[in-house]
């Protein structure tokens, strides 16, 4: 992915890493990989805990990097802020900086469009989110933690429409996998099944 990048991000991705490191440039200065994984696990769980700032609920992009924000503040300057590298999946390149603003705020224009999938039955909400889960992913605005802001957005849109969607830990690899063949081969079956099998309505007032 490095031939991809111009000179401006090879030194932003430089200055993502500590030197001859994989490892994050972090706000406790953890400089081993095992440690500050399980660190990003702990904070960002309990940030999530806690609850989100209103701002995170709202149903646009600005919302949507809110719940980044959120969930990485405590270990990232760059949380919340849009990736300022290529990057990708193997040889496939995510978005390019450069198209990563308008990607995102065209598919949040869309979800308003449709009604933010409000009035949909389980099966229709599946199928037609699925298609903004990809996208979103193939947009991969953030260096990190993309797919976990993924899922919490997710609940929240469910939410909104009805439903709870208990997506949890259990469901990390599969997720993880569903995102890859979604991204690799556009084929949005395996994450529709996935969030159809974790859908339930509301229970009734």
């Amino acid at each position: 992915m490095s031939s991809l990048r111009n000179a401006n991000e090879r030194v932003a991705y430089s200055r993502t890493f500590y030197r001859d490191t994989e490892v994050y440039i972090n706000k406790l200065g953890i400089r081993d990989l095992g440690f500050l994984e399980a660190a990003e696990r702990r904070l960002t769980e309990q940030r999530a805990a806690e609850g989100f700032p209103v701002r995170a609920h709202y149903r646009t992009y600005a919302g949507f990097k809110a719940i980044h924000r959120h969930l990485f503040q405590d270990l990232y300057q760059w949380a919340g802020r849009e990736r300022n590298y290529t990057t990708g999946r193997g040889s496939v390149p995510f978005a390019v900086p450069g198209y990563i603003s308008g990607w995102m705020e065209d598919l949040f224009k869309q979800l308003a469009g449709d009604r933010y999938l409000v009035g949909r039955s389980k099966r229709d909400f599946a199928a037609e989110a699925v298609r903004y889960v990809n996208e979103i992913n193939a947009g991969h605005p953030f260096i990190d933690g993309n797919g976990r802001a993924q899922r919490f957005w997710l609940r929240m849109l469910a939410d909104n429409a009805g439903f709870d969607l208990a997506l949890g830990s259990r469901d990390r690899k599969r997720w993880n996998e569903a995102s890859r063949i979604g991204f690799i081969k556009q084929d949005h079956r395996p994450m529709a099944r996935l969030i159809q099998s974790r859908l339930r309505p509301h229970d009734p007032a």
